[in-house]
């Protein structure tokens, strides 16, 4: 009896090996690229919160005086200053004003600012950066990071919290609503 000639030639035959391996190897190859553009997106995240929260400390420490609903827009603004990502949400913004009381400069509030949750931080950070009478600022931002990719694989949510310190440009102590000192009070503002 002979033994049929087809199975020498179809073991000898490679059609459709690259497309087994492919299709072995697509998975992982899908994955990977996920994960690359998911750091990324990530990492534009932080980038963009890092910049929104300087520039906010930039921008208030110019004025010489400030209403709350100035600070509203400044919030406001965070959808076209963070674009693209979407901050409607996402971002609580704490501003505050910190004078230095008596020979030894201890810092306290003078007034506080903030839109959503306040951003957590120890206000003795801010010992050293000024003397009696002088003020700083410091605004604090909590983004809250959201993708399709960490929701479709039930990842976290990641918070990436920013703080920045700036010196009043023109006045040692900004005015807020008429004020310079209003208690240090926490004053929730805006939608945020």
């Amino acid at each position: 009896m002979r033994t049929p000639s087809f199975i020498p030639r179809f073991l000898a035959d490679g059609r459709g090996v690259a497309a087994t391996e492919f299709a072995l190897i697509a998975p992982a190859l899908i994955f990977l690229v996920m994960g690359v553009f998911e750091l990324s997106f990530r990492f534009r995240a932080a980038e963009e919160a890092t910049r929104y929260v300087h520039q906010v400390a930039d921008l208030v420490s110019r004025e010489t005086t400030l209403t709350t609903a100035g600070l509203e827009e400044i919030r406001d603004a965070s959808v076209f200053m963070m674009s693209p990502l979407d901050t409607t949400d996402n971002l609580d913004l704490d501003i505050s004003q910190i004078g230095f009381d008596g020979a030894d400069a201890e810092p306290i509030f003078l007034w506080r600012r903030v839109a959503g949750t306040p951003v957590a931080f120890d206000i003795m950070d801010a010992e050293g950066m000024g003397i009696e009478n002088e003020a700083v600022i410091r605004v604090g931002v909590r983004y809250i990071y959201r993708s399709i990719l960490t929701d479709l694989f039930g990842g976290d949510v990641m918070s990436i919290e920013r703080s920045a310190y700036a010196r009043p440009r023109v006045e040692r102590l900004i005015r807020l609503d008429g004020v310079s000192d209003d208690g240090g009070d926490i004053v929730n503002f805006g939608t945020g």
